[in-house]
């Protein structure tokens, strides 16, 4: 989007562009008027072409300087989520607080294969995950408190609950809400195996 037309051009994008290298643009009354506009400044953002983006007229970028911010290294993701979690668990009982890490790990490996397996289209335009849904996530995390929630299989199941919150909700069938549900399971930390299957079957109610 904007759709590209038959001589190749988006519509949109060429009034922009006359709008940035003329200041202006015509009336689209009967005398075709030139308005002529003063004291604007112009910023734009833009994702990368797929999932239902088009590629951008490079003669309309090359108006603006240019700034490309790269998505944060996984590295990087794990050390600053797995502190802001084990920040907030300090009040919590030692088995809560070592499990700071590993949900992390398990968040980002849940984020990573939603992004691979679900990318947007067409027709699921919504589809765009990035880390504000990995930040919604760990807010729903940082709403426990200590004397709900003394063990890890409490935890755990809070945590399965903010991601099906996160990424489950949204989606519009069967089949992707399957692959998500899936993937949340095979990504619950190593637990002991009737503890594992209660948490993936039992819903999490909390207040």
């Amino acid at each position: 989007m904007p759709q590209v037309d038959t001589y190749g051009t988006q519509q949109p994008i060429a009034l922009l562009k006359l709008l940035l290298e003329k200041g202006g643009m015509y009336d689209r009354g009967k005398d075709l008027n030139w308005k002529t506009f003063k004291d604007i400044g112009f910023i734009a953002a833009m994702g990368k072409a797929g999932g239902g983006r088009n590629e951008v007229d490079p003669r309309f970028i090359s108006l603006f300087s240019t700034f490309n911010v790269t998505f944060p290294s996984h590295e990087s993701l794990f050390h600053i989520y797995s502190a802001i979690l084990a920040g907030y668990l300090i009040p919590f009982n030692t088995k809560v607080q070592s499990l700071a890490k590993t949900l992390t790990t398990a968040t980002l490996e849940l984020y990573q294969r939603v992004v691979r397996d679900l990318p947007p289209t067409p027709s699921k335009f919504h589809y765009i995950f990035n880390l504000k849904d990995l930040s919604r996530i760990y807010h729903g995390l940082s709403l426990i408190k200590p004397d709900r929630f003394d063990d890890p299989p409490s935890l755990v199941r809070v945590w399965r609950n903010e991601c099906h919150r996160v990424f489950y909700d949204r989606l519009t069938n069967n089949k992707d809400r399957n692959i998500v549900k899936v993937i949340t399971i095979e990504n619950i930390p190593l637990l002991a195996s009737p503890t594992r299957d209660m948490i993936a079957q039992t819903n999490c109610e909390f207040s």
